[in-house]
């Protein structure tokens, strides 16, 4: 994958000034041009790099002027614009994004663990002996608090949110929770998901 990177040159703001006469004409009206040099990626700017520089001409005669005064009021006064950082605030709002998706995540997670219904299925993390491994469980029936479920006939060593097309579930051996139990495995992260999406993914429907 090729990255186009570089340096580029931004006019960031033009004014004309007519408190100023032309030295060479005597018009009093100037031109003033303020830049600032950035780095981009993609031809987007990534953050502004350097000083600002600003450069004035007259209007009348087109001669370039040297006012050092003039140049410092506006390196002073000019702000450089927001849209000079667009890849860190492009970045900025994807990780605020993530944060608030993954706390909309957890708080839905919550709920599903305080209200399971029949089809959910669990993503389990098992650590044990520094080595972990996740399954799947997914629930059967329920009776009051009592919860039954399936468990998923293959254990994976990575994180998986869909497991494979030659795993299934084993009804013949039922697991029995409680809700409270359920809640314990939430608050010591061994349920990493719930999956309540009823019938879009057949390898979650698939019992044996």
């Amino acid at each position: 994958m090729f990255i186009i990177y570089g340096r580029k040159i931004a006019n960031i703001k033009t004014d004309t000034n007519q408190a100023h006469d032309c030295k060479s004409c005597h018009d009093f009206d100037l031109e003033i041009k303020v830049y600032r040099e950035y780095f981009h990626v993609f031809f987007l700017p990534v953050f502004p790099i350097g000083c600002k520089e600003v450069k004035i001409r007259c209007n009348n005669c087109g001669e370039p002027k040297w006012i050092a005064s003039l140049q410092q009021q506006y390196e002073k006064s000019v702000r450089t614009p927001f849209y000079l950082y667009t890849w860190l605030i492009m970045l900025a709002g994807l990780v605020v994004f993530a944060i608030v998706a993954n706390l909309n995540t957890q708080k839905e997670k919550a709920q599903f663990v305080a209200d399971p219904h029949v089809g959910d299925v669990y993503t389990i993390q098992q650590d044990e002996k520094g080595v972990t491994n996740y399954y799947f469980l997914k629930v059967s029936k329920m009776n009051g608090d009592t919860i039954w479920t399936y468990h998923s006939n293959l254990v994976y060593t990575r994180y998986v949110s869909r497991f494979s097309e030659d795993d299934f579930f084993v009804k013949q051996e039922e697991i029995r929770l409680t809700k409270k139990e359920l809640k314990e495995m939430l608050d010591k992260d061994e349920i990493n998901g719930v999956d309540r999406d009823y019938g879009i993914d057949e390898g979650f429907n698939r019992v044996q």
